[in-house]
This record gives structure tokens, C-alpha cells and sequence, in this order.
């Protein structure tokens, strides 16, 4: 019988300090694997309770809760309700699979290219969950029953959504930012899909380090970026980020058996 635990990496060195007083959790990609989160959100939880009483604490969800797993919903309303602590500022951002979501809920694009672009790019699952009647070569019924599916408050809060959020000297944004271009002139595709230049951050322009997902290579900390998307759809490990003073941390669920 298998279990899902929290693993907790050795403190180090952050690439940058935290003003004092606050805390900040920030929750890697997590594909429609609610009973991961779940259990992510536990230990935050905990750590929060028995270690932050007097700090001011964030936590930030990174965006890519759907796609690739077959938990939408459960994944979407666990992200929703948040940790439920008293006094925790909580942001939750968007990721490209949540776009994808919604231009074809709200018709914004709902084209046939768009729609198999998206199943072939990690949407098959959560169209066979949302929308298993429906066929993808009529996307205005795959929209309706999309609709239906996640109901007026879910498409709210999809379209709330933030792009990115910055604390200190981190910004927090679900792909990372373009070097090319100035911190306030940042547009969606960078935030929602960079990879290069931004993973190797040559010459890094920017005063602040990024706090990103989207690309599955990590936990990992560099002085420009600490990437969290650890790909819980493939590995079976969803990864977070602690960060405290000048330190930080990796929580990572894993399957034991």
C-alpha cells in the first residue's frame, strides 16, 4: 500500500533576503494531483503554525493546476480554499494550461487548431474529465460542456487570476520574465511560457530573482531563479518552496511504498 509523504531539504543560502518578519511558501505545478496539494498544504500548514506565530506569511501558487492529472476540479477547489489559516496573504497566478482553459470556456478561442494543440500539449485528460461527451472536432460543444463543468464561480476565479506578484526582491510568476524586456513591461507569453533566455539567465538584468514553474527540472536555486515545477505527473513528486530571512528550503511530496 502506497502513501504520499513531504520531504524537507537541508536550509541554504537564498539568492536574496526577505524583509524581516515575513515568510513566503510558494507551491510548484500541480497538474490535477489534489491529493498531492493536499498534502502539501498540510505541512505548510503545520510549519506556518509551529514556526511563523509572528511572521508575516504568503503563500503563492504558481498556476498549472489542471492538465496532465485527473483531478481538475478537486485540484482547482483545493487551490481556491487555500490554506484557511488566519491572517496568510494567499495568491494564486496563472499558468498557460489555465489559459488554455480559458479562451475555450469563455469562446475567447475556441478554434480547432487551438483545441488540439492544447490536448496534444497536456489538456487530453482534463478534457476527457470536463468534457467526456463532447467532441473535439466541435469545439463549440466542447466550450458548453466546459462551461457546464466548471460552473459559473470556477470560471470567476480563473478569469481573477494575476499574472505575476512580487514580494521583496522576488517576483513570482508561473514561466519567468524576459531579460529582454523591463520588469513593467512584461508581457503575457513571457510570464505564461519563456523558457530561453530566461532558464539560463545570461547577463540577468533584472534586481530580483524569480520564483517560477512551468519548466520540470527542479527543485532548483539559482541566483536569478529558483524553479519549483518538479513534474508530479511524471516523477510522482510536487515540489515547494520555503523562503525565510536569507535562507531557504524545498518541501517535496513523494510516493512511498
Amino acid at each position: 500500500m502506497s502513501r504520499i509523504v513531504v520531504d524537507s531539504s537541508p536550509w541554504q543560502t537564498a539568492p536574496r533576503a526577505l524583509p524581516r518578519g515575513q515568510a513566503v511558501f510558494a507551491i510548484g505545478d500541480v497538474h490535477a494531483h489534489a491529493e498531492h496539494l493536499w498534502m502539501l498544504h498540510e505541512r505548510i500548514s503545520g510549519i506556518i503554525a509551529l514556526e511563523h506565530g509572528d511572521s508575516e506569511v504568503s503563500v503563492v501558487w504558481l498556476g498549472d493546476y489542471i492538465d496532465r492529472g485527473w483531478e481538475p476540479l478537486q485540484t482547482l477547489d483545493l487551490v481556491a480554499a487555500g490554506l484557511g489559516q488566519p491572517g496568510v496573504t494567499e495568491i494564486r497566478l496563472m499558468g498557460n494550461h489555465e489559459r488554455y482553459l480559458i479562451d475555450a470556456v469563455t469562446g475567447l478561442d475556441l478554434s480547432l487548431p487551438r483545441m488540439l494543440h492544447w490536448w496534444r500539449y497536456g489538456g487530453e485528460e482534463t478534457l476527457k474529465c470536463l468534457a467526456p461527451e463532447a467532441e473535439i472536432e466541435n469545439p463549440e460543444s466542447v466550450g458548453a460542456a466546459l462551461k457546464e463543468s466548471l460552473g459559473e464561480g470556477r470560471i470567476r476565479f480563473l478569469q481573477a487570476l494575476p499574472l505575476q506578484h512580487r514580494i521583496g526582491d522576488y517576483v513570482f510568476a508561473h514561466a519567468g520574465l524576459n531579460p529582454d524586456r523591463r520588469l513593467d513591461e512584461q508581457e503575457e507569453e513571457d510570464l505564461l511560457w519563456i523558457r530561453e533566455p530566461f532558464l539560463s539567465g545570461f547577463d540577468w538584468p533584472h534586481p530580483v530573482t524569480v520564483v517560477h514553474g512551468h519548466t520540470p527540472e527542479g527543485p532548483v536555486a539559482l541566483p536569478h531563479r529558483i524553479g519549483i515545477d518538479s513534474g508530479v505527473f511524471a516523477s510522482g513528486s510536487l515540489s515547494a518552496v520555503e523562503l525565510h530571512g536569507d535562507g531557504l528550503r524545498f518541501l517535496t511530496t513523494r510516493i512511498e511504498r
